[in-house]
């Protein structure tokens, strides 16, 4: 499935680009997307396992070339992440591979780490992380009203520091600027790692689309 929008190929509308030059703290998610775009190869694998997350980062970072970007399509299920990639490191060793993950969509399949690490297929998962299942929590509150979705809460876990503890590369990140330098540690760790960067939660249905 290719969720890219209008921002493909040319130059992002004004209210895009905005959002992709923002300092802001938390991090705005439109910054997450340019920045991962700006710092990967042209010719890198990237998988989108998330909702609005990938959606976002879908509008801004390209693919150059068949196979280019993976995610689980129309009808496909969350949690698909770490299986592409492992999967893409194999067939292409001599690239770079990373995932673009929702927070949620993390926990679903994370322990597939433990696999990447003791097979020695090392990428990197970059999580935008908005504290909450982001697509359920504004269906249940336009539905039942501000604060009346506490299913789709996440709370602020380390995930980075799981990845660590199973042999990986782990980081947090909390300003735009911290991004790139955390992205060259982790592809050149040579393991599978995990870039836990937190996004504003309030920004996330807002950005979904380049318009």
């Amino acid at each position: 499935m290719d969720r890219r929008g209008p921002g493909r190929g040319g130059t992002p509308p004004a209210k895009a680009q905005e959002g992709m030059e923002s300092d802001a703290v938390p991090i705005h998610p439109q910054r997450f997307a340019r920045e991962i775009r700006d710092f990967l190869d042209p010719d890198a694998i990237v998988v989108g396992d998330g909702g609005d997350i990938v959606g976002i980062s879908a509008s801004i970072i390209p693919a150059n070339g068949p196979g280019q970007w993976l995610d689980p399509g129309p009808f496909g299920c969350l949690g698909v992440g770490p299986s592409f990639a492992i999967a893409a490191r194999l067939a292409r060793p001599d690239k770079q591979v990373a995932i673009v993950y929702g927070d949620g969509s993390f926990g679903l399949n994370a322990m597939e780490y433990d696999t990447a690490i003791r097979k020695n297929l090392p990428f990197v998962g970059i999580i935008g992380n908005d504290g909450a299942w982001g697509q359920i929590k504004v269906a249940q509150e336009a539905l039942y009203g501000p604060g009346n979705a506490p299913a789709a809460d996440l709370g602020d876990s380390p995930y980075e520091k799981m990845v660590e503890g199973l042999g990986g590369y782990g980081e947090r990140v909390e300003k735009p600027n911290e991004i790139r330098p955390a992205l060259e540690r982790a592809f050149d760790s040579g393991v599978a790692a995990c870039v836990n960067v937190i996004v504003d939660p309030s920004l996330m249905q807002r950005s979904s689309y380049l318009g």
